[in-house]
């Protein structure tokens, strides 16, 4: 399957049918336009052979040979420009003198003075003057650039023949102009007159020019500073203001010449050679009937027939231009290889009329909007009285009398009959026109309108009418589900799945969630469209580069297991790219073959990268393994919120995380409902998509507490938890038939039934009982409490010269809880390092070494000393690792992790404290003492004397009454604290007038601001532990189990025996061959295509339970409305009764 692109190319390479103009005159003009040519490159050529022999001048040199050679380039480009203008564009000039007989002066019919015109006019004496016979194609003199002075804006023109052929000018706008191939062109007409724009029509305008500004289109209009094109000008001028460069609006004013004010200026005085820049005067207070040029259009293209204030002339130009446009042949066109044009037809009179019957005959749609008077209330009127029947002319002066009074009496007979000649004309292709009311255009009514006038027109096309695919990618291109549900995908025509992968693909790049699923509907296959060019396409065309390096930020960041496949996964897919190719190395490239077999899921993490809300939902519900999907997705938008710059789209990420979760934690709880062990095989289940993750691993990692809280999750960690013991035991029952052995085999001990038990052994029985995880837990905290006593007792009693026993034996203990640490470390990897818990180890273990280390050499007092201090201090960590095992209660779980968070406020308030003492210490050190030398005694004056202050030791030394001299040292060689300074009298210096209050601000500030403060953040950080107490504390003890569970089930410190096992198993081993275990795909396996084939099925009823809920919601809703209808109604009924009573 060959897939294309949403982003469509248009190509613009186009051959124009040219006329051929032959003569020697023209031949002469094209020499010597071809020598300055020549002259620009030959100094380019200088100037490349003088960059070559002056190398050394490098950074000035190339700097200003780019400058210049991009400056040649755009030269050449203008000289082609002025070359095509001047072999294919003419103006007219009236050659033959017919004099006005209505005018006073010398006027020709032409509407200029005899003098005005060229040398050699002849005189007709014929009172006729028809612009064909008495003008005279010359060379165009008016083309390059116009400068308007008012807000400095420019923008192209030229001043043409009004017979120009279109396919001329249309190469001038797309080759020399540079304007792109456009995906739809709105010309719009009416209200050429003077008038105020009413706001509602000021909003219809605005939603166009963002229709325009959307898709890529063109809007032409009159071009000039007057009537409607003045206000579409503004309102382009104001939807751009704030836009790229890249996103503005190209507005096309297609005017008459002769209808020009202050056209002088945009002729060339000379025949210069490049591009001229025609500086544009705009006199709005000029009194004349010509019209100033609109400074906000972009282009102006200027029709010329040879006349002065002769309007309309440009009618018939644009119509043809209009119509060569929608009969180009465009490849990937979204519209069946053409150019869409649409007619925005409001108000307006004879030459609106005229404009819009232009365009039906060239079957062109036209939108027209009743309600803004004249020619469009006339026509909207017509459509709605007498559609589907035929039209008396009677019925349509009517109308027209009706709408446009004034201007129909001062109308002849015979042009009334052309008026109507021109509106049944119009009626007869009423497929062609759409009616849009102003009152209730809102900001889709107008996009709908378009959308709709041109599908209606396409449709209808004899030629494409059965081409239901461009139809489809119309509908698609605007977003209109309703038509295409209504139109395309009907009971009667059946599709192929292949058929709709090219709209498949534009609605994925589009974020069209709703065309999607009507897509999946109607028989597209996910699993077949989904190849892997497919999604190379998608990951490195349409992957956005700022969530490409959000991502890598994140697992540079974090080092995430899942963070760092999905990384790896989307830089493999985005190989082709020259750039990420250069970037990266073989090892971040990632092998696809096991995860291509996932392809929707794979697609399901290129909308979740992206933000991609609804259009994600659907592609969830298509995939097999929801719950661990939807964990997934909320573990990497939770991971990309946290690097996010913007903060609004952090929020957006953590939102579509939480809704993920919600769907988890809803999907699993109606899994759990119907079959208990299925629903718990799903907590197991992995898959290679999300980095062979288990749904249970990719929830602890996303910490989603509510999907670990629920209680299908905690009943199969309880089930971990005990083994093969049942829940209904007692826990005092176990801890007592760990002392009493006996009591297991009586039937005191109750162990799980299984479906194909028989009576149960004696010995499988205490096999069952001290292998549960729960049993090795009690054993392991009974002995490390035993060994914390046995160790507190070496310390205080028993620590010789010469290590004990009991010594040697705490010895033992600590080196068995040694290899622990290494066999989790070896299991664990890098998470190790990323438990609190694991670190406090590691810690007490390396303290415990130090210790042994100094303990070695007992004939040294000193040392023997410092290592009994080690002990010490390690058994400080030791014991406060015990409060690790609280977390298995429900009340003194979640109080572990207060603490652990007020840790973290503490650490942060230490800054804010140190700021306020080192302040006061360095003052009042500074204050009372002079040149104190010794190091250790500034450190407890500084900060030492004012921490205590803090827990109320009162300061003494800065009251002079209070001061004992007995208790300091005047010359600061004694081990007491130097003397404050004292004055010639032998009294303190210091000034009590500012210690005094120095102190009383600082305990005010410290004992009651800061203190106060740090009671309030712990106040804080309690309460939001305690409003998820439970949630907290389901969470943390996923923790407690899930480590005993990958312990040995041996109890400590038994354990040692199984590590010496393991051991010579291992060196064992490594003399053998191993036996390659083959391995088995996820979602290959029978259980696993049982699982998900049964989570499919759940998935179905949870969704039809949704659609349920938000039907029976919105059936609520309507009931309450028409209960507040009925409720106004009686309101209503009741003051009338009250008034007729009184």
């Amino acid at each position: 399957m060959t897939v294309r692109p949403s982003t469509r190319r248009w190509s613009r390479e186009f051959v124009p049918h040219t006329e051929i103009r032959s003569g020697s005159s023209s031949r002469e003009r094209s020499q010597s336009r071809e020598r300055p040519r020549q002259r620009l490159l030959e100094n380019s050529t200088d100037l490349a052979r003088m960059k070559s022999q002056r190398g050394g001048m490098l950074g000035s040199s190339r700097t200003l040979y780019s400058s210049m050679s991009r400056s040649i380039e755009l030269a050449l480009d203008e000289l082609d420009a002025v070359k095509f203008i001047q072999e294919n564009f003419r103006k007219r000039e009236c050659v033959t003198y017919t004099k006005d007989s209505k005018s006073q002066d010398n006027i020709c019919k032409c509407g200029y003075s005899k003098i005005q015109h060229i040398e050699g006019t002849h005189v007709n004496t014929c009172d006729k003057w028809n612009y064909k016979k008495h003008t005279k194609e010359l060379p165009t003199d008016a083309y390059g650039d116009i400068q308007f002075d008012a807000f400095g804006r420019r923008g192209k023109y030229i001043r043409l023949s009004r017979d120009t052929p279109p396919e001329i000018l249309y190469e001038l706008m797309t080759k020399f102009w540079l304007l792109k191939t456009p995906n739809l062109i709105i010309s719009v007409t009416g209200g050429a007159k003077n008038f105020s724009l009413k706001p509602r029509m000021r909003k219809i305008f605005s939603r166009l020019i963002y229709i325009a500004q959307t898709k890529g289109a063109w809007i032409f209009s009159g071009g000039t500073h007057y009537g409607l094109m003045k206000y579409i000008g503004e309102v382009v001028r104001d939807n751009t203001i704030s836009r790229s460069s890249e996103e503005k609006v190209v507005a096309i004013g297609i005017a008459a010449w002769g209808m020009i004010s202050n056209r002088d200026t945009l002729i060339r005085t000379t025949p210069t050679e490049g591009n001229f820049v025609a500086q544009y005067t705009m006199d709005d207070l000029k009194r004349d009937p010509l019209y100033c040029l609109d400074n906000n259009h972009t282009h102006l293209i200027l029709a010329d027939n040879g006349s002065n204030g002769h309007p309309s002339t440009e009618i018939d130009l644009r119509a043809a231009l209009e119509k060569y446009i929608s009969e180009l042949n465009v490849p990937d066109s979204n519209y069946g290889g053409k150019i869409p044009i649409v007619c925005f037809a409001q108000g307006g009179g004879k030459e609106t009329l005229r404009a819009i019957n232009n365009a039906i005959k060239s079957k062109i749609p036209c939108v027209v909007v009743e309600g803004s008077g004249q020619t469009a209330d006339v026509i909207a009127s017509l459509v709605d009285a007498f559609e589907g029947t035929s039209l008396a002319s009677s019925a349509i002066k009517e109308k027209l009398v009706r709408f446009m009074p004034r201007t129909i009496s001062r109308l002849a007979e015979d042009e009334i009959e052309t008026w109507i000649r021109w509106i049944k004309e119009i009626m007869e292709h009423l497929h062609l026109l759409t009616v849009i009311k102003m009152d209730q255009a809102g900001d889709e009514i107008v996009s709908n309108a378009i959308s709709f006038a041109l599908y209606k027109a396409f449709s209808t096309n004899e030629q494409d009418k059965d081409n239901w695919n461009a139809q489809l990618k119309l509908l698609l291109e605007w977003n209109q589900l309703d038509l295409a549900s209504e139109e395309i995908f009907t009971n009667d025509r059946r599709w192929e799945s292949s058929d709709l992968e090219d709209a498949m693909f534009t609605a994925l790049v589009k974020d069209r969630p709703k065309f999607v699923r009507l897509l999946l509907e109607n028989g597209l296959n996910l699993r077949k469209f989904l190849t892997s060019e497919v999604l190379t396409e998608l990951f490195s065309q349409h992957f956005s580069t700022l969530v490409f390096r959000n991502l890598q930020i994140a697992k540079n960041s974090y080092n995430d297991a899942l963070l760092t496949f999905t990384w790896k996964m989307v830089l493999t897919y985005q190989r082709n790219r020259k750039e990420e190719r250069n970037s990266c190395d073989d090892s971040e490239i990632q092998d696809l073959t096991p995860i291509i077999k996932h392809p929707i899921q794979i697609l399901f993490i290129w909308a979740i990268l992206q933000n991609k809300r609804e259009l994600s939902k659907v592609i969830w519900e298509q995939t097999r393994g929801c719950t661990l999907a939807a964990l997934g997705a909320s573990k990497l938008l939770k991971s990309l919120a946290k690097v996010k710059n913007d903060i609004n789209a952090a929020g957006e990420s953590e939102e579509i995380a939480n809704e993920y979760e919600t769907k988890a934690v809803e999907l699993f709880t109606e899994c759990y409902s119907n079959d208990e062990e299925l629903a718990e095989s799903l907590l197991v289940y992995s898959c290679e998509a999300w980095g062979s993750c288990s749904c249970l691993e990719m929830a602890v990692e996303a910490k989603d507490q509510q999907f670990i809280a629920q209680p299908g999750v905690q009943n199969f960690l309880s089930k971990q938890w005990y083994g093969e013991i049942s829940r209904d035991t007692k826990n005092w029952k176990i801890l007592m038939s760990l002392f009493f052995f006996p009591l297991i085999c009586c039937g005191f001990i109750s162990f799980r039934k299984k479906h194909t038990d028989g009576p149960r052994s004696i010995l499988l029985n205490y096999f069952d009982f001290f292998t549960s995880p729960f049993v090795v837990f009690s054993w392991t905290v009974i002995f490390y409490i035993g060994f914390l006593l046995l160790f507190a007792y070496v310390l205080l009693m028993d620590f010789q010269r010469a290590p004990t026993g009991l010594e040697i034996t705490v010895y033992v203990l600590v080196f068995i809880l040694f290899c622990d640490e290494i066999r989790q470390m070896y299991m664990s990897g890098v998470k190790y390092f990323t438990d609190l818990w694991n670190i406090m180890d590691i810690l007490a273990i390396l303290y415990f070494i130090a210790g042994i280390v100094f303990r070695v050499h007992s004939h040294n007092p000193s040392s023997l000393y410092t290592g009994r201090v080690i002990f010490c201090l390690d058994y400080i960590i030791f014991t406060v690792r015990l409060i690790h095992i609280f977390t298995v209660s429900r009340n003194l779980g979640p109080k572990i992790i207060m603490l652990q968070r007020m840790l973290i406020d503490v650490f942060f308030f230490l800054f804010l404290f140190a700021v306020w003492v080192i302040a006061f210490g360095v003052a009042r050190q500074g204050i009372l003492r002079w040149n104190e030398h010794r190091w250790e005694w500034i450190l407890r004056s500084v900060i030492y004397e004012p921490y205590l202050a803090v827990f109320g030791q009162y300061i003494a030394d800065v009251d002079g009454t209070t001061i004992d001299f007995d208790h300091c040292t005047i010359n600061g060689n004694e081990s007491k604290p130097l003397c404050v300074e004292l004055d010639n009298d032998n009294q303190p210096r210091f000034p009590e007038w500012i210690t005094i209050p120095l102190v009383c601000i600082y305990m005010l500030s410290t004992n009651i601001l800061l203190v106060n403060l740090l009671i309030a953040m712990f106040g804080y950080t309690v309460g939001s532990v305690q409003e998820n107490n439970d949630q907290v504390w389901k969470f943390q003890r996923y923790f407690l189990i899930q480590e005993y569970c990958n312990r040995l089930t041996i109890p400590f410190p038994f354990v040692i025996f199984a590590y010496i096992f393991m051991v010579l198993r291992k060196m064992f081993s490594c003399c053998c061959k191993k036996q390659e275990v083959e391995h088995i795909p996820c979602c290959h396996k029978k259980d696993d295509i049982e699982t998900l084939a049964w989570e499919a099925v759940m998935k179905e009823n949870y969704l039809v339970r949704l659609i349920s809920q938000t039907q029976n919601n919105m059936e609520m809703e309507q009931k309450f409305k028409h209960m507040e209808i009925k409720i106004s109604d009686l309101r209503a009924l009741l003051k009338e009764i009250r008034s007729k009573i009184k």
